[in-house]
């Protein structure tokens, strides 16, 4: 095994790439008795379209989520879900767009847990029966977000922002989409991206290395899996434009809500690293739209807002910054921001203040085993990679890069959500 350590906290990390391509990443520490042991798969919601041979796939929405339900499908395993109670364990999954998350937390008994979790994602049965009674849980479910009105606008936002972005589609998918949703198509899905090559286990907690190691090696000698070829993403040309520039949703509320986004292409930033972009233009956004900034301040003394934040995402080969914000007057906070944004600004001490505020919590979420394993996890779905050194390189962003990248911005593509009284 490699030994890596991240630097400044000098916590180690033990990696190993498996003969059959898994890879594993053991984390041990004494800072708690807990652990968190997680299997993961590269595979989300943004896969809509793939090629593998001379195989074609077009993927219903919704399909990620689905497959997840079906591989922690405890309720039909009542053995295993009776023996992780016993443990008084926790077992969990999550879909995003990037991937696919299964995890156990408990404090008693890591190994059993271990190999229980291993049961559940190896042990699959997905048959047309168990699909066709999960659609009613899933349809449920679409339901609740529905009804959950920030969720129901970011989902607007970005189905209106793009014209064939994967983000058109909700991870969850609609209820129309569910139906079509067979075992045979996730069975394709389950054969060709649930494989060793496209998988990789995160073991965190007071443990012993070479004992997690044995258990694992073992467990897949039995298995006998193989290296298998990887599908091909397949994406949609995206354009500049955005589909539609405005929306209401009719909602019975004193404030009206409003997201207001706009989308850029990414090349036009001449910037290689995703995650440093993403920390630089976070930097940007919060210093003029957090409650500290002086347009926070402005837009309050006012009246204008409630309250007010901001975030960026990178989706494929574009940048979308997003301010949102509960509001007295709807529609003269759109006619403020239209013309404010335009003039976004960063001095150099609030951009060292702000640097500091990443480096700080850098430190600290190694004060948790769960946060943690959610970092190493979001680094090798979003960026294909754990950076050990990101403590220096956080030091080592210049408020000269940032100035570059904010003297970038283009402000033409705008799109905006917002929420009308009934």
């Amino acid at each position: 095994m490699k030994e890596n350590v991240f630097e400044k906290v000098n916590e180690k990390v033990y990696t190993e790439t498996l003969k059959n391509g898994i890879d594993l990443y053991l984390y041990p520490t004494k800072k708690t008795k807990n652990f968190y042991i997680s299997i993961s798969v590269k595979y989300g919601a943004r896969i809509t379209k793939y090629k593998l041979n001379d195989k074609t796939v077009e993927v219903i929405p919704g399909s990620a989520h689905f497959l997840e339900h079906k591989v922690m499908a405890l309720s039909e395993n009542e053995e295993i879900s009776r023996r992780i109670n016993e443990l008084g364990s926790l077992a969990n999954a999550w879909t995003n767009y990037y991937g696919t998350n299964y995890n156990i937390f408990g404090s008693i008994n890591l190994i059993e847990n271990l190999k229980l979790l291993l049961d559940i994602f190896y042990n699959t049965d997905i048959n047309e029966k168990c699909v066709n009674e999960e659609k009613g849980i899933i349809g449920e479910e679409i339901d609740m977000y529905k009804d959950e009105i920030n969720s129901l606008m970011y989902n607007n936002l970005f189905n209106n922002l793009f014209n064939k972005s994967y983000v058109k589609n909700t991870v969850v998918g609609e209820r129309e989409d569910i139906e079509k949703i067979t075992a045979k198509s996730l069975n394709e899905i389950y054969d060709d991206y649930y494989t060793p090559n496209n998988t990789f286990i995160i073991v965190s907690g007071d443990f012993e290395v070479e004992e997690v190691r044995k258990v694992i090696h073992d467990y897949m000698d039995k298995l006998d899996l193989k290296k298998k070829e990887l599908p091909k993403r397949i994406i949609e040309k995206e354009t500049d434009n955005v589909c539609l520039n405005y929306e209401e949703i009719k909602r019975d509320s004193e404030n009206d809500r409003v997201k207001y986004a706009i989308k850029m292409d990414k090349k036009r930033f001449n910037f290689k690293d995703d995650l440093f972009l993403r920390y630089y233009i976070s930097i940007i956004m919060s210093s003029n739209f957090s409650s500290s900034s002086p347009l926070y301040e402005k837009y309050k003394n006012e009246g204008l807002i409630i309250s007010m934040s901001s975030g960026v995402n990178i989706i494929d080969d574009y940048v979308v910054i997003i301010v949102s914000a509960t509001c007295n007057n709807g529609s003269k906070f759109i006619e403020r921001l239209d013309k404010d944004i335009k003039g976004l600004t960063l001095d150099k001490k609030t951009f060292e203040r702000k640097k500091k505020i990443f480096l700080r919590s850098y430190i600290l979420d190694f004060d948790n085993i769960e946060d943690i394993e959610y970092n190493i996890c979001e680094s090798i779905l979003m960026d294909d990679k754990v950076d050990y050194n990101e403590y220096t390189h956080i030091s080592n962003m210049t408020y000269e890069e940032a100035s570059n990248i904010l003297n970038s911005f283009k402000y033409e593509n705008v799109c905006v959500v917002r929420t009308i009284k009934e």
